[in-house]
């Protein structure tokens, strides 16, 4: 399963499908204009879901991996618009995210994490789901707010 913070479908330059946001509670969806760099596929890093939020995905048993994708954006001029359409203040982005209440990253700074890119990608294995299916995603703010463009859920 691919998740894209976005509200439509996407195929990958990789030749993967992306379906749009779903099973999230919180958050907001932000669209950006200005490409991301370090990726060759920059569209699919167009949006993303900011704010305090989760995802409650329902899987099959097993085990699982969650690849999370984040895009950095560096300037005040690419910031999400509020809902009166003016541009909001550059804010710092550091958050935690849990998975089933285990913690995945802690005081994670998309910023310092990006170097030479504007792409963050983190990888995590042997993930179960809980006694009701569900692999559940919380991404909390510790500074600012917490952010994500997309999410993929891999069968081991």
């Amino acid at each position: 399963m691919r998740l894209l913070a976005r509200q439509t479908p996407y195929y990958s330059n990789d030749s993967h499908w992306w379906s749009p946001d779903n099973y999230f509670e919180g958050g907001q969806l932000a669209a950006y204009t200005a490409p991301v760099k370090g990726t060759d596929d920059p569209e699919l890093y167009e949006t993303e879901r900011w704010g305090n939020f989760s995802y409650a995905i329902p899987v099959s048993p097993g085990t699982y991996s969650v690849v999370l994708h984040f895009a950095v954006r560096h300037g005040d001029g690419d910031q999400p618009s509020s809902s009166s359409g003016e541009n909001r203040a550059p804010v710092a982005h550091i958050f935690d995210v849990f998975c089933n209440g285990n913690a995945l990253l802690k005081n994670f700074n998309s910023v310092k994490e990006a170097r030479q890119t504007d792409v963050v990608i983190r990888k995590f294995t042997d993930l179960r789901p809980n006694a009701q299916g569900k692999l559940l995603l919380n991404f909390v703010p510790v500074e600012g707010y917490a952010t994500v463009t997309g999410i993929e859920v891999l069968p081991q």
